[in-house]
């Protein structure tokens, strides 16, 4: 049947003759088993409640069919998610029917066959949900790595495990129950313009968005009513490469176990960190993620009408945030493989506030040769200092990408920076003070070290205090007298210690941990191990 301009539908009328496509410039399937979860808890409430369930809005913008088909193709505006969802969920109940006779006939009602879907993401999420549905059991689950694949397949698999707990009548009673009384609502435009002008009212009143999906519908709108859709296109293909590009950066944080706050807004906030020149009279390094937006739109009304300003400033607005979203996910993804980026990316790790700078030197081909300074400020302003220099940081990132600095010019200002709030002898200050709790120690005591850590055999390290914590004998019998508690946090006592060894040691006296620091794959632990031994180990 055909879908008519607006109006609420049962799931069942919405794929009886119909075909979808999800279009490469819409953000790709992102609903957790949080989601997925709450859509079966619905279903099975509703059930049980004798209910009708309302699942939300689909907007459909109907296209022609291709050769001799008599299905009506559709592509999918908005509703993605949930049309995805409900997607696999009818394939993974459909394949527990026993019959094969109605088991072929919803199939071809509701599903497809191999290949030939009814629902079909392009690109290659389109191969990756055929091949899920009839070929699941080929996945190698390890070698998933897009984000929205990762996602699908857990779909099947959560949905897999419910369905596995009913009996063949309840799977039934489920097909059903989807197929006769989950409603949607409706709406099938005639463009995508007119779903844009749509979304914004329904966005006005209040129907919460992320704030990509705001971003890009916000510069859609303008493009839209100022602009004659001039930018509609645009705006969609850098959209396509900035939610792949965050859905990148996502899959490959947890890879590394790096970037443990990253979320959408980050990588939003932190492009208008570096980008002050985009945002002359309004730029401001405290603005959270909604004042971003609203100076974002209220620079769009500012200029609406003049429509060649308008246009420049939404061009230069999604070239920069489309190149800087890409080249971040690609500087994440060199944190694997080259190994300068090891260590200050993941051993050190980086402080949110150096992103925005650090990505505009990467995009400059320049963050190689700075990398070591960077890692100094890391260590000296962030680390043992304490200290969050936001206003000095965005600063310096909106600078370089406004002015391209050489690379003598970037050195001095964040050495400048440095000295402002560690000089060199604060920073021995620092160093000679008891230190033991601070997060710069481990890092230091490893360059110290030198030894040539991979990531997992740092991450076992712990920081370890030579002459105990909380000693089991006669501190005095070493030099020691009422300072010790002081002198027992200084870097003279700490060393480095894998978390096993570290266990079996305990309160003991350093003759006593001989044996255990030998056992160590730390350099300086091993000889410090030899110094004890050879006698007269003391304070001094």
């Amino acid at each position: 049947m055909s879908i008519t301009k607006s109006q609420t539908e049962k799931i069942g009328s919405i794929f009886n003759g119909n075909r979808f496509v999800i279009p490469t410039y819409q953000r790709k399937y992102s609903w957790t088993d949080n989601e997925r979860k709450a859509l079966w808890q619905d279903i099975e409430e509703s059930i049980k409640d004798n209910m009708n369930h309302f699942v939300g809005t689909l907007s459909f913008k109907e296209n022609k069919s291709v050769g001799l088909s008599t299905d009506t193709i559709y592509e999918i505006i908005d509703g993605q998610q949930r049309i995805t969802t409900i997607f696999i969920l009818l394939k993974v109940l459909i394949d527990k029917i026993t019959d094969d006779k109605t088991k072929t006939a919803l199939l071809s009602s509701f599903i497809g066959s191999e290949g030939d879907l009814k629902l079909h993401p392009l690109g290659a999420d389109g191969d990756f949900l055929n091949k899920l549905l009839f070929q699941f059991d080929s996945i190698d689950e390890s070698k998933v790595n897009k984000r929205s694949q990762k996602f699908m397949f857990s779909a099947k698999k959560l949905f897999t495990a419910f369905a596995n707990a009913l009996s063949q009548q309840e799977i039934e009673g489920r097909i059903i129950f989807i197929r006769d009384r989950l409603e949607v609502l409706v709406f099938n435009v005639e463009s995508q313009a007119q779903a844009v002008k749509m979304f914004s009212i329904i966005n006005d009143r209040g129907l919460p968005l992320r704030i990509l999906d705001k971003t890009k519908s916000i510069l859609m709108l303008y493009s839209t009513l100022h602009l004659k859709e001039a930018l509609n296109d645009t705006i969609n293909k850098s959209f396509e490469k900035i939610f792949d590009g965050y859905d990148d950066l996502l899959v490959t944080r947890e890879k590394l176990c790096i970037l443990g706050r990253l979320e959408e807004n980050t990588i939003f906030t932190q492009h208008y960190y570096s980008s002050r020149r985009l945002f002359p009279s309004t730029w401001n390094n405290r603005d959270g993620a909604d004042t971003i937006f609203n100076n974002l739109k209220n620079r769009c009304e500012d200029l609406k009408d003049k429509p060649d300003d308008l246009k420049s400033f939404m061009e230069n607005y999604l070239s920069d945030f489309e190149n800087f979203s890409v080249n971040y996910s690609n500087l994440i993804k060199e944190v694997e493989t080259k190994s300068i980026y090891q260590k200050p990316f993941r051993f050190l790790e980086f402080t949110a506030t150096l992103y925005p700078l650090i990505v505009r030197l990467y995009m400059q081909g320049k963050l190689d040769e700075l990398l070591g300074l960077l890692e100094a400020v890391e260590v000296r302003v962030y680390k043992l200092r304490g200290t969050n220099p936001i206003a000095d940081m965005f600063w310096l990132s909106s600078y370089v990408a406004e002015n391209e600095p050489d690379i003598d010019d970037i050195k001095a200002r964040l050495n400048y920076i440095g000295e402002k709030f560690v000089n060199n002898h604060v920073f021995s200050n620092y160093l000679d003070n008891a230190i033991y709790g601070n997060g710069s120690v481990k890092y230091i005591l490893s360059e110290y070290n030198g030894d040539d850590l991979t990531y997992e055999s740092y991450k076992d390290l712990q920081v370890e205090h030579i002459f105990s914590k909380e000693p089991n004998f006669d501190t005095t019998a070493y030099g020691f007298t009422e300072d010790y508690d002081y002198e027992k946090n200084r870097i003279g006592n700490l060393g480095l210690l894998e978390q096993s060894l570290n266990k079996g040691l305990g309160n003991l006296p350093p003759i006593n941990k001989v044996s255990g620091y030998l056992k160590s794959y730390i350099t300086e632990t091993r000889d410090l191990a030899g110094e004890i031994q050879k006698g007269n180990f003391s304070k001094i």
